[in-house]
């Protein structure tokens, strides 16, 4: 008898703190999808360096801190995949 596998999300960008709290949040929704009920809460605050701490409380607490630079190239690399961060004159 093989043994249920957890559901991972696929890493969006490998080897960042961003990626892998993105992939735990993923996880997270699709094992909740899989049981039909769940309740998450997702914070973040700014503490020193000005990094990032995110907790996702989904049953037990998952903490990442994340670097302002990571916070900022994640966004600059999600602004051009959808277009947003052109801009027209």
């Amino acid at each position: 008898m093989s043994a249920a596998r957890t559901p991972q999300a696929e890493p969006l960008m490998p080897g960042t703190s961003v990626s892998r709290a993105l992939s735990r949040v993923v996880a997270e929704i699709e094992e909740g999808l899989r049981h039909g009920y769940f309740q998450y809460t997702l914070t973040c605050e700014i503490i020193g360096h000005e990094r990032r701490r995110l907790t996702l409380r989904a049953g037990k607490s998952h903490q990442f801190v994340i670097s302002k630079e990571d916070c900022v190239r994640w966004a600059e690399q999600s602004d051009s995949r959808d277009g947003s961060g052109d801009t027209e004159d």
